[in-house]
């Protein structure tokens, strides 16, 4: 039973569905309204987690070939290693859209909540995994589009719009995909090679790679260190002091990894990107509830 429960959420890829819980309830405590209100959160963090899950197990669905060739996942995710069947995987992914749809329209009455989360699987799935992934590099940077979409589910659910200060928590974490699956791209660049997936270090090397991490990483923090211009985020002192010192971290970092190619220690990088993204938001939402004050 304990083993069957692990492997649904190795499905759900829980530890990325989470983020997105996280990230959606930062754009709620952006907003203002109901950051506290325990009843109205918690439907919304099922339909978010929902969402993402259905969102990862199809993409597993479609990579099922592709991750029985990398040593990274062929043991670790359940379909490659027979451990859930096809069919029980297609059936938890259209279980987990439905409930994320039928909570956003029965609870929140926002059918523009439910057509983001739909968008989010959709594109995943068919424009991310399907179509793109095997067949370019730009599918990392385009990859990232579902990733960021739970602040604009969660804020259509609380307001029943998508004003700019959504859009740019979605940019935020839309710029900071690219760098963050690079540095571990870098390090996995046999393995993606061995099933075929032409990520960017495998068709145009390192340094084009690390080239291209300093390019986004650059824009990133540019990006981080202007959003309190955004008339929502106007009083943010707290974030944007640490989103100074966190850029200037990870500019550090791109720079140090391109400058020892062609073998650089990206796997430091990679870590940090998730500390920086956590802390970016948790700061967000620290000012929000000072600022309330």
């Amino acid at each position: 039973m304990l083993g069957a429960l692990r492997d649904l959420l190795r499905l759900a890829k829980f530890r990325i569905t989470l983020v997105a819980v996280f990230t959606g309830y930062t754009a709620i405590a952006v907003h203002g309204a109901h950051a506290t209100d325990v009843a109205f959160l918690w439907p919304l963090f099922i339909a978010l987690f929902a969402t993402g899950a259905s969102a990862n197990a199809l993409n597993q669905i479609c990579d099922r070939h592709r991750d029985a060739l990398m040593a990274r996942t062929r043991q670790r995710r359940p379909l490659p290693a027979g451990r859930i069947g096809l069919g029980a995987a297609l059936a938890f992914a259209l279980a987990m859209l439905a409930l994320a749809i039928a909570i956003l329209l029965a609870v929140y009455h926002s059918p523009l909540a439910a057509l983001c989360s739909v968008i989010t699987v959709v594109y995943y799935a068919v424009i991310y995994t399907w179509w793109l992934k095997p067949r370019h590099w730009i599918a990392t940077v385009v990859g990232g589009v579902p990733g960021a979409m739970g602040p604009l589910i969660a804020w259509a659910a609380v307001d029943h719009a998508l004003p700019a200060a959504a859009w740019a928590l979605f940019a935020l974490i839309f710029l900071w995909t690219p760098p963050h699956v690079w540095a571990l791209a870098i390090r996995l660049r046999e393995d993606y090679a061995r099933a075929g997936i032409p990520m960017l270090p495998v068709v145009r090397g390192i340094d084009a790679t690390t080239r291209q991490m300093l390019i986004y990483g650059t824009a990133l923090v540019l990006f981080t260190i202007a959003l309190p211009l955004l008339p929502a985020y106007r009083h943010s002192w707290i974030y944007l002091a640490l989103a100074c010192v966190l850029g200037a971290v990870f500019l550090g970092w791109c720079v140090f990894i391109h400058v020892r190619r062609p073998v650089p220690p990206t796997m430091p990088l990679f870590r940090f990107t998730i500390a920086h993204l956590a802390l970016l938001f948790l700061a967000l939402i620290v000012d929000a509830f000072v600022w309330s004050k």
